[in-house]
């Protein structure tokens, strides 16, 4: 006598959770990239904008411009914060969020003197 071996459905329940084990995998993966990618692109420029008002920002242009800019390079760090957030399938109202102002905070002391 043989011992039976597994049934059909059995095997093909297995190989819809591998499928489905490998569609999350790889869906982790892209998100990752993704927020990655953003984080780089926008950051970066919310980031130098800071730091060149901070450092050049009242010998190049004038006060209210500065002041204006620096801003906007919150409003793009908070912006920036919040598309990682969907991205990664979470709600953008999320304290989370906050971290976007770093570069407009660490800045603040030298474009408000």
């Amino acid at each position: 006598m043989s011992t039976p071996g597994p049934s059909r459905r059995s095997i093909k329940r297995e190989q819809a959770r591998r499928r489905e084990h490998q569609a999350r995998s790889l869906d982790l993966v892209q998100r990752v990239i993704v927020s990655f990618l953003i984080a780089f692109v926008f950051g970066t420029f919310s980031t130098v904008l800071a730091a060149y008002l901070a450092i050049r920002g009242d010998q190049d242009l004038p006060h209210f411009s500065v002041v204006g800019l620096w801003i906007i390079s919150g409003v793009l760090g908070l912006v920036t914060a919040a598309a990682i957030l969907l991205v990664n399938r979470r709600r953008p109202y999320s304290p989370w969020v906050l971290l976007g102002l770093l570069p407009m905070v660490i800045s603040a002391p030298w474009i408000l003197r």
